[in-house]
């Protein structure tokens, strides 16, 4: 028991005597730093973007039919102009029995198109010819119906009596005077008038069938002349279409000259005097070097700083000068890399700026006025919070800031520091607020 004891007493002073000590290393633990600083004054933004130059336009050379060269007239690296005879081409293969086919084919398109145009005619005649049917149908039907009217206005008269008769023999018999045999004659002759009253009025004309089938003849024969017009109009495509394959094949069939695309310089060629060529695959290619196009790829961020039409400055470092460039392109969507691609053309008549040169767009500064003014290095951000630590009483005081505008260097913020403040730029990721710091000299390791 009394082992027990003792050792219970001697195991308490000895986690005292390691708090006691733990303490006391807390207490003079200070961290060593290094300080910048707070400068008051305007902060200028210097923005250059790096891109490079490249030709806008490098156009292949091919004939339009294989062939042979029969003439070349440049060699690799030479400067041509648009439009000049740079090769001549001797067509090959049996250019021309594809003459005498499309020249068969122009006359039979063409007896095709005189046919339809016969037919159209025909069918114009049966269009006239079916409306002086209808006119005539129409007017028997006229005659006929006049006829029709008058009969039934006499069977309307005579109904008209009958029914009066009939009405006056009704009162008769209602006063005794007469028998009612004779009402029930009067009656049944009202009525077979009436009768045939409505027989006369239902009754439509026959030559009124006659008009609708005559009308019926005029928009058949309308549809067959519709018929006819869409035929022309086929057959002169196909003549059209026919013309236009026989140049082709009168052109193939004479001697090419081929042009220079663009004016430029001749990047490559691929093919001598006598040698064959294709219209699948370009003997030369000739770059464009005016205009040239300075191209970059931007951040999303970046992508604000241009405007299209936007006139910029480009930075030639190969040429140790400066052009004027204006902005024809900023795409909108990212290329592989996430960035995004922007083009500018720059005036290079000298021919002086190559493609592949290295060029720099130059932006506009940017000045934040009166603005406070820290090294980038003494921010911290952490949880969505930027702060900084300034030093007061040897001690790390965390003040909150807003960034205004930054660069690798420096930054604009604002927050409750002032001018004269020595900002914590090194060491201040281990800080936390009120710790003890001592600030280390600079060149050295040494505190001050």
């Amino acid at each position: 028991m009394k082992r027990l004891l003792l050792l219970f007493i001697l195991l308490f002073f000895v986690t005292a005597c390691m708090q006691e000590e733990s303490s006391e290393e807390t207490e003079e633990r200070v961290t060593p730093v290094k300080v910048d600083r707070v400068e008051n004054e305007d902060f200028v933004i210097e923005r250059k973007i790096a891109g490079r130059a490249a030709s806008p336009d490098s156009s292949p050379v091919m004939p339009e039919t294989p062939g042979e060269v029969a003439t070349l007239n440049i060699s690799k690296g030479d400067r041509v102009e648009k439009g000049e005879t740079i090769a001549v081409v001797r067509p090959g293969g049996n250019v021309g029995d594809q003459v005498e086919l499309q020249e068969i084919a122009v006359r039979q398109a063409e007896k095709q198109l005189d046919n339809a145009r016969i037919s159209k005619e025909q069918a114009q005649l049966g269009v006239e010819n079916a409306e002086d049917q209808v006119e005539l149908a129409k007017q028997a039907s006229q005659s006929e119906a006049s006829q029709s009217a008058q009969a039934a206005e006499a069977a309307k008269q005579q109904y008209e009596q009958a029914q009066q008769i009939a009405d006056e023999t009704k009162k008769l018999v209602d006063e005794g005077t007469i028998p009612e045999a004779l009402y029930t004659q009067a009656q049944n002759r009202a009525d077979q008038a009436h009768a045939q009253y409505q027989q006369l009025q239902g009754q439509k004309s026959q030559s009124s069938s006659a008009v609708s089938q005559a009308e019926a003849q005029v928009d058949q024969a309308q549809q067959q002349l519709e018929q006819a017009q869409v035929a022309v109009e086929q057959a002169e495509l196909q003549v059209e279409q026919a013309n236009v394959q026989l140049n082709q094949a009168e052109e193939q069939a004479a001697n090419e000259a081929i042009t220079a695309p663009v004016t430029g310089e001749v990047a490559s060629l691929s093919a001598e005097e006598g040698d064959m060529v294709t219209n699948q695959q370009p003997f030369a290619t000739v770059v464009s070097l005016n205009p040239m196009t300075i191209s970059a790829s931007v951040t999303p961020e970046q992508l604000d700083l241009f405007e299209k039409g936007q006139e910029l400055q480009v930075d030639l470092p190969a040429l140790e000068k400066e052009a004027a460039s204006v902005i024809d392109y900023i795409s909108s969507v990212p290329d592989d890399t996430g960035l995004y691609p922007v083009e500018a053309t720059v005036d290079n008549a000298e021919e002086d700026i190559k493609p592949g040169m290295m060029a720099s767009f130059l932006l506009p500064e940017n000045v934040v006025e009166d603005a406070l003014i820290i090294p980038t290095d003494g921010l911290v951000e952490q949880n969505d919070e930027t702060f900084v630590y300034k030093v007061e009483e040897e001690k790390a005081v965390r003040v909150d800031v807003e960034v205004i505008e930054s660069q690798s260097d420096f930054s604009a913020v604002s927050g409750e520091i002032t001018a004269e403040d020595d900002i914590i730029t090194s060491g201040q990721l281990t800080l936390s607020d009120g710790d003890k710091v001592t600030i280390m000299k600079e060149g050295s390791d040494e505190a001050r």
